[in-house]
């Protein structure tokens, strides 16, 4: 065991002690709606104590994931006073892997949006550039993880909430296979999309926190890496995926491309304009035709004390707030409607069984993509559109663009950033086969090995 540190404290306490001291050097980025240096002093305390040697590191999770005597306002006015009782099951797999909760983090409003420009708790810094915004909607964690106030961190992922952030912010970001971390104790926008995800600031780290939550080592039959002197399969998307990129993604995208195509890896061309299409006809009507009826049991079974409507009349993103008035309508022309989601459900399942075609028949490890097709910008300008390629575009579709198919199917992602030379941080984008997400991280590792790598050896700086 180590010895007490500065004042007698402990190498728990010293470690948050330190967090806290970076989360107030860092606070101009509004990472955390609540920041709880009681209680994490108060936890560290406790585990000195008990000894043991084991490393205790500090953790950020996003304010609509439970963690026991915090608030968890999902961003948003109608939930400022819930206070669960309870871990969500995720958090507590952390604690008891020597994760010390820190504090809830900022992030969109009921996390459907892609900015974490938030009118309450206000707008999210980026750990990179703090003048850019962070990214959504899980942009207070990533900002958290990329600062370096914490360890590691958790979001949450409907449409690409988890793989967004982690690559606006330079980090690493795993949205793992539908149904693979338990849901319970997260404030659901749709049970179909919605996953808890993980991000870090290493590969080794994320892969540690993925076995933390599922008890899955990377060796053994569930997640065996491909031989290191294997060649990789990578899908290199035809349509769509790597079409219409802003400058600085588009150049770090092809120096990856050509890079890995040197390194021991194939590219095989794949057809994926049709999965953007299926995407189209299920995404969105999958959250609107799923929310009402989620955001109710969830409210009931945590009792809460207010009704979905109560919540979304007092939402204070004017955007947040009609698009899920529309969701909560009972019946009426504007809501999707019972048939609607019945054919959102049967294009969602059809999506699945294209990439799963898609997979077998070309054999690809994974099918690599830039996270997002532009980068951070400015805070408080672009939460509805923004500049690409002499244009103005809308930015949630956007920025969900490349993101939001595989969530849609329910398939593993993780964002790897790319070597950049003086622009923001880019991010990319590796999706692997339904419940192949440990055999994915290890070919992410690879892949990060291969991209910072110098020609002729040795690592980047």
């Amino acid at each position: 065991m180590v010895g007490p540190g500065a004042a007698g404290r402990g190498p728990a306490q010293e470690a948050v002690a330190a967090a806290l001291e970076r989360a107030a050097a860092s606070a101009h980025l509004n990472a955390f709606i609540t920041l709880d240096a009681e209680g994490a002093g108060a936890e560290a305390a406790r585990h000195d104590r008990r000894g043991g040697g084991a490393r205790r590191w500090c953790l950020a999770v996003k304010d609509n994931i439970h963690v026991a005597g915090l608030p968890n306002t999902a961003g948003t006015p109608g939930l400022a006073g819930f206070v669960p009782a309870t871990d969500a099951p995720v958090v507590a797999a952390l604690r008891a892997a020597g994760a010390i909760v820190l504090g809830k983090t900022n992030m969109h409003e009921l996390a459907l949006g892609v900015t974490s420009g938030n009118p309450t708790f206000g707008a999210v810094g980026n750990g990179a550039d703090p003048a850019l915004f962070a990214g959504g909607s899980s942009g207070g964690t990533a900002a958290a993880v990329a600062s370096g106030i914490v360890d590691a961190g958790l979001g949450t992922d409907t449409g690409g909430s988890v793989g967004i952030p982690a690559a606006l912010n330079g980090i690493y970001g795993l949205r793992p296979t539908a149904g693979r971390y338990p849901s319970a104790g997260v404030t659901p926008l749709s049970v179909t999309r919605d996953t808890p995800g993980p991000m870090a600031r290493t590969l080794d780290r994320l892969a540690a926190l993925d076995a933390f939550v599922t008890g899955r080592s990377l060796n053994g039959r569930a997640g065996a890496a491909p031989p290191p002197d294997r060649t990789l399969r990578f899908g290199l998307p035809r349509h769509v995926f790597t079409e219409d990129l802003e400058a600085p993604v588009r150049v770090a995208w092809e120096a990856a491309v050509e890079r890995l195509g040197t390194a021991r890896a194939v590219w095989v061309p794949v057809d994926t304009g049709h999965l953007v299409e299926y995407d189209a006809r299920a995404g969105m009507h999958l959250v609107l035709g799923e929310f009402a009826a989620a955001f109710d049991r969830y409210l009931a079974g945590h009792r809460v004390g207010r009704g979905t409507a109560e919540v979304v009349d007092a939402a204070a993103d004017p955007a947040v707030a009609e698009l899920l008035r529309t969701a909560a309508l009972p019946a009426g022309p504007a809501y999707p409607g019972a048939a609607a989601l019945r054919g959102a459900v049967a294009e969602r399942r059809a999506l699945q069984a294209a990439y799963a075609e898609l997979f077998a028949a070309h054999g690809v490890d994974a099918i690599l993509s830039p996270t997002v097709p532009v980068c951070a910008r400015p805070l408080h300008r672009h939460e509805d559109s923004l500049p690409l390629n002499g244009r103005e575009v809308p930015t949630f579709p956007t920025l969900i663009r490349n993101t939001s198919p595989s969530a849609t199917a329910g398939l593993p992602s993780v964002t790897v950033p790319l070597p950049v030379d003086g622009s923001p941080p880019v991010g990319l984008q590796l999706v692997g086969p339904r419940g192949g997400d440990r055999e994915l991280l290890a070919v992410a590792a690879r892949v990060d090995a291969l991209l910072r790598r110098r020609e002729g050896g040795g690592a980047r700086p």
